[in-house]
């Protein structure tokens, strides 16, 4: 499933122009990167963009945050990361 996490930005980003404070949200799947991919897809985002530090997700800012859904608390997404990592390390494994 595609989860939101909102939250603000903690530095001017100019070449985005994103400002100290501005609304953020976090996309990503609990499910896979492949669901991510084509949830960014249907809004023309190029999968280069997927961010994969902690999570992998797209940052969605500006005009884009109508693109986003309900979204989830902070202890939700660090539940997201833990069961993501875990899942990755069998993945890697293999």
């Amino acid at each position: 499933m595609i989860r939101y996490h909102y939250h603000t930005s903690r530095k001017d980003i100019p070449r985005l122009g994103i400002s100290k404070g501005d609304p953020l949200c976090h996309v990503y799947s609990d499910v896979s990167r492949e669901e991510l991919e084509a949830w960014g897809r249907r809004y023309g985002l190029d999968p280069e963009w997927i961010h994969d530090s902690t999570l992998p997700h797209f940052d969605a800012f500006g005009a884009r945050l109508d693109w986003c859904g309900p979204g989830v608390t902070r202890a939700e997404l660090k539940e997201h990361i833990r069961v993501w990592r875990a899942r990755e390390r069998r993945r890697t494994r293999r």
